[in-house]
């Protein structure tokens, strides 16, 4: 027992060794923007956030997969106001994409995503519901960064996000987008 116990663990130190090279880069980014969340209700305009890690595989430099977290709220909340017994519908979500760069030039590029969101609709006070759906973006951005240095993305987009179940919620934001590379 002891013999196969390490049998095994000896394979998995083996095959963990030489799985360490199938990521070539991590960056890391931040997202601000203005948009409208709804679900079963009419929309609302709201301001949303959002954190993500892209992650480009060592096979291609043009395709990056990015995972992230997002969350939008209704834009009266961040106002001052009599805030007595009021509720600000909010949406949050976790996606994960498949994002295509294109570059321009040495400073212009244009990025492109499509993916899948899991997310959940906060939009009436008695409304807790977790629902998939689909997440698309486009975006046109500035590279601050050459070949010698990690310098800075800086890009305008637009994200659609969509479920499709129980309350069919949804969301838009025009966002300005900073990206930098980790390692």
């Amino acid at each position: 027992m002891i013999i196969r116990t390490a049998k095994i663990l000896f394979l998995i130190c083996i095959l963990s060794i030489s799985n360490f090279g199938q990521i070539k880069s991590v960056s890391g980014g931040a997202k601000l923007g203005l948009g409208e969340i709804r679900g079963n209700s009419p929309s609302v305009s709201a301001l949303g956030m959002g954190l993500y890690l892209d992650f480009v595989p060592w096979f291609s430099d043009e395709l990056s997969f990015r995972t992230g977290f997002q969350y939008a709220q209704k834009l009266e909340y961040f106002l001052p106001e009599n805030r007595m017994q009021r509720y600000y519908p909010f949406i949050k979500s976790f996606s994960f994409e498949g994002v295509l760069k294109v570059e321009l030039n040495k400073l212009f590029f244009l990025e492109q995503g499509v993916g899948i969101i899991y997310l959940n609709d906060r939009t009436f006070s008695d409304v807790n519901e977790w629902e998939p759906g689909a997440v698309f973006h486009v975006l046109s951005g500035i590279d601050f960064s050459d070949e010698e240095s990690d310098g800075i993305r800086l890009g305008l987009g637009l994200e659609y996000g969509i479920t499709f179940t129980k309350t069919n919620a949804s969301y838009y934001l025009i966002y300005l987008q900073i990206q930098k590379m980790l390692f």
